[in-house]
């Protein structure tokens, strides 16, 4: 199955969904590194090849310890790392300080469950460009991160409301 992005978020949301995602991508550059941090497969899955298919180069990792090594051997070619905030052993707020060691200036952006909450239930307190609340929907997600390798300003929290698919 093919992901799939709504046209809406459903009830009560006001936010409409972003037009077709121009290209990110021109002919001559290479295409926007993303690593992809999360311990459900099938995120990783869904969003890679979503990502993927919308101009992105991606590198998956389940793990912040996987990530960091990823990240180490790939430093070149990452832009922007799009974090899990919730991760067994290092959570995402550690592996980003980690990650920051290497490239002080990578962007970075965390997906949460649970609206922009650290593993203590406390609000995150990091630089991440930006927090998705997941479920979000597969467009609002190619938008934020084009904006982040871009580097185009854009709020600090953003909560994106949508699903994986229809």
């Amino acid at each position: 199955m093919q992901p799939q992005s709504p046209a809406s978020a459903g009830p009560g949301d006001s936010t409409p969904a972003p037009a077709a995602a121009e290209p990110l991508v021109e002919c001559g550059f290479e295409k926007p590194g993303v690593l992809l941090v999360d311990d459900d497969r099938l995120v990783r899955l869904m969003v890679s090849r979503w990502l993927a298919q919308k101009g992105f180069r991606v590198w998956s990792a389940a793990d912040g310890y996987e990530a960091i090594r990823m990240f180490w051997d790939q430093r070149d070619h990452i832009s922007v790392v799009l974090l899990e905030v919730r991760l067994p052993g290092l959570d995402g707020p550690e592996t980003l300080e980690a990650l920051r060691t290497i490239n002080p200036d990578v962007a970075a952006c965390f997906m949460s469950a649970d609206g922009g909450l650290d593993a203590a239930g406390e609000p995150l307190t990091c630089d991440a460009a930006l927090v998705l609340t997941k479920p979000f929907q597969l467009d609002h997600l190619v938008a934020a991160l084009g904006r982040l390798v871009r580097s185009e300003p854009s709020p600090h929290h953003l909560k994106l409301v949508g699903t994986f698919e229809e």
